[in-house]
């Protein structure tokens, strides 16, 4: 994954948000994952319009962090998100 990338959710996903948390479905596979409020955030920007780096710049503002910081973590995340299936590029 790179910041310029721009995921979007796969249609074998679905999810679920439960206050300030998302559950997340592999459709294919039954797994089920559970996001915190920042997660749910990066979660609900994925459009396939916006890039990583997009995402990033928006989750820094409203909580205050540099977006270089928030940036490396949701590369992370987004890796664990396609190794699951749960989006595509």
């Amino acid at each position: 994954m790179q910041v310029t990338d721009k995921p979007r959710h796969s249609p074998n996903a679905a999810h679920q948000e439960v206050g300030d948390e998302a559950i997340l479905i592999n459709l294919n596979t039954g797994s089920y994952y559970s996001l915190n409020d920042t997660g749910t955030m990066f979660w609900e920007l994925l459009d396939g319009q916006r890039s990583i780096a997009d995402c990033a710049r928006l989750i820094a503002g409203e909580y205050e962090v540099e977006a270089g910081v928030v940036e490396a973590d949701l590369l992370e995340l987004a890796a664990d998100f396609k190794r699951e299936g749960l989006i595509v590029v």
